[in-house]
């Protein structure tokens, strides 16, 4: 038996195989990035008013009741970090698979002076001044988000701007506080969230969206840097209670985080195939 056009198909086969594998990965991106994380909106307002509770109903606040989110996260200017890999499906037109990790610390600083200049000096039955300490601690802000994107390139020149419309998940860490109360010099009562039906969540994970505008310089034919403004959003709402303050009554916490972010970041990107 002749087996020269048998060695020919299945040589003709491979070759097909091998270059079609070759102009698959001609078409991937990976790339990382690192910059600022800018809080937006509600993210970063400042609300004091949401962590009172007036006891009872009609009278004076007399403790915080915890440390309410939902009108005024109260973020700071942070950081992150990225990672994402493309696949070019025409010279226009790109899918993406990311990674975006997030750190916003938390300015408790406002409810620290409210505290200071209201409820830090006490007077007891007898008429005589004395002070309790007040002090707020908190977790930061902590998220990652993974979530894909298709986009749209236009290229000028050496530069090349990248549009793309995003949609995944942000899975935030539960940014744990306590309000901790000096009420003597060897004694202090924290006040920090417990469970309301289970362990209060340490993961809070929910569904985010965003867009991504992104301009690129070609280094040569696989090699980019480039800088990118990516705006990701999502809500978290959770529920727990706080802990007893003495013998005061403990309060249930309907709250919710409201994640608006801008990572403004600089990045290099290499290109398997290059054009």
């Amino acid at each position: 038996m002749n087996k020269a056009p048998l060695l020919f198909i299945i040589l003709s086969i491979l070759s097909a195989e091998a270059f079609s594998q070759q102009k698959f990965f001609e078409k991937i991106e990976f790339g990382f990035s690192g910059g600022l994380a800018v809080p937006v909106g509600h993210f970063k307002e400042i609300s004091i008013t949401p962590s009172l509770e007036p006891v009872p109903p009609g009278s004076s606040p007399e403790r915080f009741q915890g440390f309410l989110k939902n009108e005024g996260g109260q973020a700071q200017l942070g950081y992150s970090l990225g990672l994402n890999l493309s696949y070019h499906l025409t010279s226009s037109v790109f899918i993406s698979l990311n990674y975006l990790k997030t750190k916003h610390s938390i300015d408790t600083r406002p409810q620290q002076i409210y505290y200071d200049a209201n409820f830090k000096s006490e007077i007891d039955l007898n008429g005589v001044p004395f002070e309790v300490p007040g002090r707020l601690e908190s977790d930061p802000y902590r998220a990652n988000l993974f979530y894909l994107g298709i986009g749209y390139r236009l290229p000028i020149h050496r530069l090349e701007v990248r549009f793309t419309g995003l949609a995944g998940i942000n899975n935030m860490e539960f940014p744990f506080y306590s309000w901790t109360y000096q009420i003597s010099e060897t004694t202090a009562i924290p006040l920090r969230p417990f469970p309301v039906d289970g362990p209060v969540p340490t993961s809070l994970r929910e569904f985010a969206y965003g867009l991504e505008t992104k301009v690129a310089y070609s280094l040569s034919k696989k090699f980019n840097m480039n800088l990118s403004a990516t705006y990701l959003r999502s809500d978290h709402p959770h529920d727990y209670w706080t802990s007893l303050l003495a013998a005061s009554i403990a309060y249930k916490i309907q709250d919710e985080i409201r994640y608006r972010n801008l990572a403004v970041q600089f990045g290099i990107s290499y290109r398997f195939g290059g054009e």
